[in-house]
């Protein structure tokens, strides 16, 4: 009596739920283990990169469904996809990287199989979830971009403290003597990068086998050599007229130097 009310059951069962419905709820669709890659690796902070993944469907009907990305449990995005039968696909994302420690994978959601036109069946997939990427981005540091004009605004402010603060007899000379400081600066910057681009010139001809003789090497063994040393020296020179803050420093420590001199020559 008990087997036939058992058998009975199991009829109702399978008359009510046709057996693909039944499979449908375990399926080795979905992610393939340890899915998670970057398109660009390894990244830092501020990286406009991809986050992707990777989804199989063995399946003979199509799959549907949403993968979310998370970061811990912060939300990263999602991303619908459909896979026809016995087909994969990769899924990805857009992600701005932020400094800190990340722990990124993927989730599966909504999965259900296409059974008939407009008709679906929702599924539990195995696979559902990546493997966690586990990543520490360190903080960027950016470096301040020097402002060219700060030189030329500290020369402003010092003369107009000059001119505000002491007696115009005195006053006069220092402002026409900086003036003049300062336009000598420039014609010598000018001066130097001019001849900075002489010399690569030269340097470029030497350079070229087609251009120099056998003979002009045996007679001038060290031209090219004294040519590099004499480009050296020079962008040295160019660099500290080229640097206003640098070049009245340099100017103050000399004065320093030459008043102690004299100082301790006199007392």
């Amino acid at each position: 009596m008990i087997l036939k009310k058992v058998g009975v059951v199991l009829f109702l069962v399978l008359f009510i739920f046709p057996i693909y419905k039944i499979f449908a709820q375990d399926t080795n669709a979905g992610f393939i283990s340890g899915n998670i890659w970057y398109s660009k690796d390894p990244f830092e902070e501020g990286d406009k990169i991809k986050i992707y993944t990777f989804i199989f469907n063995p399946d003979m009907r199509e799959l549907s469904g949403t993968v979310i990305f998370f970061d811990k449990t912060v939300l990263l995005g999602k991303k619908n996809f459909v896979i026809p039968p016995k087909k994969a696909s990769d899924i990805y994302i857009d992600w701005i990287v932020t400094a800190g420690d990340h722990t990124i994978f993927g989730k599966i959601e909504n999965a259900k199989f296409l059974i008939s036109k407009g008709e679906y069946e929702e599924v539990y997939l195995i696979e559902n979830e990546t493997e966690k990427s586990l990543r520490t981005i360190s903080k960027k540091i950016v470096l301040e971009p020097v402002d060219k004009n700060v030189g030329s605004t500290y020369v402003q402010d010092i003369k107009k403290i000059i001119e505000e603060e002491i007696p115009d007899f005195i006053t006069k000379p220092i402002v026409s003597t900086t003036d003049k400081l300062e336009e000598f600066r420039e014609n010598i910057n000018i001066t130097s990068e001019n001849k900075k681009e002489e010399i690569k010139n030269e340097i470029e001809v030497l350079n070229s086998k087609k251009s120099i003789s056998s003979l002009e090497t045996k007679t001038n063994p060290f031209l090219k050599p004294f040519k590099y040393v004499e480009l050296f020296f020079l962008s040295i020179f160019s660099f500290i007229f080229n640097n206003k803050i640098l070049f009245y420093g340099l100017i103050v420590i000399i004065i320093f130097f030459i008043f102690r001199f004299i100082w301790k020559k006199l007392f």
